[in-house]
């Protein structure tokens, strides 16, 4: 929340999110048990009686005891060319009507192995986040793991998620959250989304920037030459005309002209601008 946006409360109180194990074990075993439950009172319980089915294809109910698979899910979801030869893609009217039959009918129970699995993976993620950087990992997180493995039983039409399921989001997860939150330790912060981890950036862009001034005696550059240098240095931003017009809006760089900037805060500057006054 912005500075100019918490003035305007008249008072701010902060809640500080610690981690800690017991507690998150006690908040995480809670939320799992709401979809665990398997009573009169459970959620799964009320949605199929308003659905109006008791049960789903016996076929599928067996496939909810199923071993566990040891190739991972990424592999499983590739067409093999010479076994999946002659594959047929199901027609666009039939999967819709299948996605509509299972989200209208079928709500899967938590079974207690994937609840465990999940609730493992996310104090794992809880226990990493102990950077100052990052974005405190909450319970959404685990919330998003239990829809994630409901949608993963449900696309199977099966009333149980299985450890299987619970794998699977798991590794999902991961793939996500590697690709973009996982810094160069391996250790996830959601602050890498942007906030701090384009800070980081900007200062080691600004420091070559200043870099570049000193050596070539001026102070403005133009956008061409600054795509040039963020090559050269590997800047990693999601977009380059954005990260220059954040810097142009925070005064540290000032647009001179059409695709023309100065630098600010570079020693340059500071000294033509000193031999001007004087």
């Amino acid at each position: 929340m912005s500075a100019a946006l918490l003035s305007r409360f008249d008072l701010v109180f902060i809640l500080l999110d610690k981690p800690d194990e017991q507690l998150d074990k006690r908040v995480s075993e809670h939320i799992m048990s709401l979809h665990a439950g398997s009573g009169e009172h459970s959620p799964a319980a009320k949605k199929l009686r308003i659905g109006g089915v008791s049960t789903i294809a016996s076929s599928n109910t067996q496939h909810a005891h199923r071993s566990v698979q040891s190739s991972p899910l990424v592999s499983r979801l590739k067409l093999d060319p010479e076994k999946d030869a002659n594959f047929v893609p199901v027609p666009g009217s039939l999967l819709r009507k299948y996605i509509a039959y299972a989200r209208s009918f079928v709500f899967p129970r938590m079974s207690r192995s994937a609840a465990k699995i999940l609730q493992k993976f996310y104090l794992n993620l809880r226990n990493q986040n102990t950077s100052a950087d990052g974005t405190p990992i909450t319970a959404r997180q685990l919330e998003s793991l239990v829809r994630l493995a409901e949608a993963r039983a449900r696309l199977e039409l099966r009333e149980e998620i299985t450890d299987q399921d619970a794998l699977d989001v798991v590794e999902i997860m991961k793939e996500s959250l590697y690709d973009k939150y996982v810094d160069e330790h391996g250790i996830v912060d959601f602050g890498r989304s942007g906030g701090m981890s384009q800070q980081k950036e900007a200062k080691r862009f600004l420091s070559a920037l200043n870099t570049q001034s000193e050596l070539q005696q001026k102070d403005c550059f133009s956008i061409s030459e600054i795509y040039s240098l963020a090559d050269r240095i590997g800047l990693r931003v999601p977009d380059i005309d954005t990260f220059v017009e954040n810097l142009n809006s925070v005064g540290f760089l000032l647009k001179k002209g059409p695709k023309m900037y100065q630098v600010r805060s570079s020693s340059y500057s500071w000294t033509q601008s000193s031999r001007s006054r004087g």
